[in-house]
């Protein structure tokens, strides 16, 4: 897509998507935490509550598509393009779509059971990587990403009724609808909150700039937070039902629990973090080609916010799992804030960079944050927890520094990729097993499970 389409096309659907997510924020209900959250005594009771939570999701959608068709004027005017109110009112759709989409895959989270849910998303990425490519070749515009998201939609909608064999029906029980509006108020703070932290940067980007700077914007922000998509959500999509379940037992085993999946994601993070800033503009040229060149810049920038968001990310599963939903809210609207004050000055000063930089400070004070919670909440494992994070930080300033040397020794873009790549990897992981033991034990274990398997085979 970006080979085949232009910045401006980017950039204006950016603009309309801040109106899509930003009424989805406003009107999130948290679902997924009130069924991972609650003891069902049967599985009667858990049906019955799905099917509530099914019907007062499809009844928001609805309001959704309406407030969207209400606002693409307004919008467009705002951005002064009318092109964002023709974008808006197909988008309207999209919402309603979503809300068909069977809510009985909730109860392979809250199982933990998570075989079928990654067969789900592999299948629908790999339909839709297909209608992508048909439609961008078809279109050759920026119809191609409005169209993507509703066939998307519908081939979700499909397979989750495939994939679970629960058929929702209307229904609304009043003790299911409390508890899901209990949870609601927090989950409607929370998502608020994370719309300005993910989208605030791109509205002011298209009110302040144009579409292509926006689109260029876009480009590396995706890029940048490709790896959390990968290590920070999909880990926070096992451990929190897996943390939920353990808070209520033994707090040891919740300690080594978390030790070992912050220490591995750890170095996941730093090396990610020492690749984009070290190669940030041949990742960018390799993939997009050199009419992308500018998003390099502002990619390395964003490389910061990687390591410290990714951290930040890893402990929120633990806070929510511990003490709830309210807590976190809080948390997060002082992070909000930070963000805020900073945003302006620096993206109407220094446009796109101004922005990652505004971002990479908001979030290194969310990692910071993060992480003292974490240290009070098991205080047991506080002193790890800091040196874990102090030793990715060294390994990936080490990482970077080598990595810079290693990368001006070598001429073509993929040989930079290669053996720069090869050489911070290898440096990372080294410094991360010197000085951080957990990683350590927690390799140990993984070669030692994999031996054992080769045994019973």
């Amino acid at each position: 897509m970006a080979r085949l389409l232009l910045a401006e096309d980017f950039g204006l659907f950016g603009m309309a998507l801040t109106v899509v997510t930003g009424l989805s924020a406003l009107t999130s209900i948290g679902q997924d935490i009130s069924v991972i959250k609650t003891k069902f005594s049967s599985d009667h009771e858990l049906a019955k509550h799905l099917d509530t939570l099914w019907t007062v999701d499809l009844i928001r959608r609805l309001l959704l598509a309406l407030l969207m068709l209400a606002l693409a004027r307004p919008a467009a005017r705002f951005y002064g393009d009318a092109r964002v109110y023709q974008l808006l009112l197909v988008l309207s759709l999209l919402p309603l779509l979503q809300g068909f989409q069977n809510i009985g895959l909730l109860t392979y989270r809250k199982e933990v059971n998570f075989r079928k849910i990654v067969w789900l998303e592999l299948s629908t990425n790999f339909l839709t990587a297909i209608a992508t490519i048909a439609l961008v070749l078809w279109t050759r515009n920026v119809w191609a990403l409005v169209l993507i998201q509703l066939v998307s939609a519908v081939i979700t909608v499909a397979l989750s009724y495939l994939f679970h064999p629960h058929r929702p029906r209307p229904r609304l029980d009043h003790t299911s609808v409390r508890l899901v509006l209990d949870f609601g108020k927090y989950a409607f703070v929370i998502g608020l909150l994370n719309y300005v932290m993910s989208t605030a940067d791109n509205v002011l980007l298209g009110k302040l700039y144009s579409a292509a700077i926006l689109g260029t914007y876009v480009i590396a922000y995706n890029l940048a937070v490709l790896p959390l998509h990968g290590v920070g959500v999909a880990i926070v999509n096992v451990t929190f039902p897996a943390y939920a379940e353990i808070a209520g037992g033994e707090i040891k085993r919740l300690e080594r629990a978390f030790v070992r999946v912050f220490a591995t994601s750890s170095t996941l993070l730093a090396f990610t973090t020492a690749l984009l800033l070290v190669l940030g503009e041949e990742i960018v040229v390799f993939l997009y080609g050199s009419k992308w060149a500018a998003a390099g810049t502002i990619l390395r920038i964003l490389a910061l916010l990687v390591f410290f968001k990714g951290h930040a990310i890893l402990v929120s599963p633990l806070l929510v799992s511990m003490r709830g939903i309210a807590p976190d809210a809080k948390i997060k609207l002082l992070e909000a804030a930070i963000f805020l004050v900073v945003l302006y000055p620096l993206t109407s000063k220094f446009g796109a960079v101004g922005a990652a930089w505004a971002g990479a400070i908001a979030f290194s004070v969310m990692m910071v944050n993060r992480i003292l919670v974490a240290a009070s909440l098991l205080p047991n494992i506080a002193v790890g927890l800091v040196r874990t994070v102090l030793s990715a930080a060294i390994a990936c300033v080490t990482a970077t520094i080598l990595g810079t040397v290693v990368v001006r020794m070598t001429g073509s873009v993929p040989a930079r990729l290669l053996f720069g790549g090869l050489v911070m990897s290898i440096l990372v992981t080294a410094t991360m097993l010197t000085l951080s033991p957990p990683l350590g034990i927690e390799m140990r274990r993984a070669f030692a499970s994999m031996k054992a398997i080769k045994r019973r085979r």
